[in-house]
């Protein structure tokens, strides 16, 4: 997978919020990713991208690719001066990728809306079909 060009846009959304896009085309790579704060994951990604054996020291600043979904096309419930945004929900991702992948025409409306909240959230996604 290529490395998206920065800079990134990412969804997250807010229990209950939702997002309305029409979208026209979409591309699936990677972006870099810099975390704040490191989990124990992160550092094994970041380890094992770099095929390290040692671990970083605390505070040593770290990075890691992770895989994105980005979504072309104009927000419709709102106004907003994106022109993509990025999906980095693993399940979200997985759903839209498995959708436009086989067989779902563009442009077409997906609304997503957030479920609960991190580490558990989960998106619910409606495609309306082309317009």
């Amino acid at each position: 997978m290529s490395i998206l060009a920065e800079p990134y846009e990412y969804l997250d959304l807010l229990h209950g919020q939702l997002i309305r896009l029409q979208v026209a085309r979409w591309e699936d790579g990677e972006a870099v990713i810099h975390p704040r704060h490191p989990t124990q994951r992160h550092v094994r990604q970041h380890m094992d991208q770099r095929q390290l054996t040692e671990v970083p020291a605390p505070g040593t600043p770290i990075s890691v690719q992770t895989p994105v979904l980005r979504l072309w096309g104009t927000r419709l419930d709102e106004p907003s001066g994106a022109h993509y945004w990025d999906i980095s929900s693993k399940t979200a991702r997985a759903d839209l990728l498995a959708r436009l992948q086989h067989g779902t025409p563009l442009p077409t409306i997906v609304t997503l809306t957030a479920n609960g909240v991190a580490p558990k959230k989960r998106y619910s996604i409606e495609v309306q079909g082309s317009y």
